[in-house]
């Protein structure tokens, strides 16, 4: 985690947009998964898809430890075992377009996901698509570390408006895709 959160929520989408967070931070609620597959680099078109890793539980924490801001952006989702330890190998067209930006904006019920993430600057940028809120809350329960405040997790999941946190104190900020602007006024 950076030393500052910013985040919103639009529930209609299922979508949470921060800045602060950073993969590492997902470790703890990607214990339950089975593995990532996990897109570093550009987006690919539909004529030429971006190559993407699948990755087993046991090969997180090293990726933890990549350098993914020297990557740009990059994209991930996790997924449950299909009962031969990986994801299903006729999904690859699917999740190559997910991954891609191209396909449906929610993690891919085929892989059992509860999350789909797309991010810039690992830490930078973050919008995330999730299954069930309470995965969520689980994740950012974890990742938050007090010293940066204590988020209002019911007013979060209404949805509405934004929230900035550093050295503890927890302050309404608009709801933006624009982290230049909000960084810029906060930083």
């Amino acid at each position: 985690m950076r030393h500052y959160l910013y985040i919103w929520h639009e529930p209609a989408e299922r979508m949470l947009v921060a800045s602060g967070i950073e993969f590492k931070d997902f470790l703890p609620a990607l214990g339950k998964a089975d593995g990532i597959v996990v897109r570093k680099g550009s987006a690919g078109t539909a004529r030429k898809p971006a190559s993407y890793q699948t990755l087993t539980h046991q090969q997180l924490p090293a990726l933890a430890h990549d350098d993914l801001s020297a990557c740009g952006s990059h994209a991930w989702a996790d997924w449950q075992n299909d009962g031969q330890g990986k994801p299903p190998a006729s999904l690859e067209a699917d999740v190559a377009a997910m991954l891609d930006h191209r396909g449906a904006r929610t993690p891919l019920l085929a892989l059992r996901s509860r999350f789909l993430a797309f991010a810039h600057d690992d830490g930078w940028y973050l919008k995330l698509f999730y299954a069930a809120w309470g995965d969520v809350a689980a994740l950012l329960a974890d990742a938050i570390p007090p010293a940066l405040g204590k988020l209002d997790m019911d007013a979060l999941q209404r949805g509405g408006d934004g929230y900035w946190l550093q050295d503890g104190m927890v302050e309404l900020e608009l709801a933006s895709h624009d982290i230049d602007s909000v960084l810029n006024r906060r930083l």
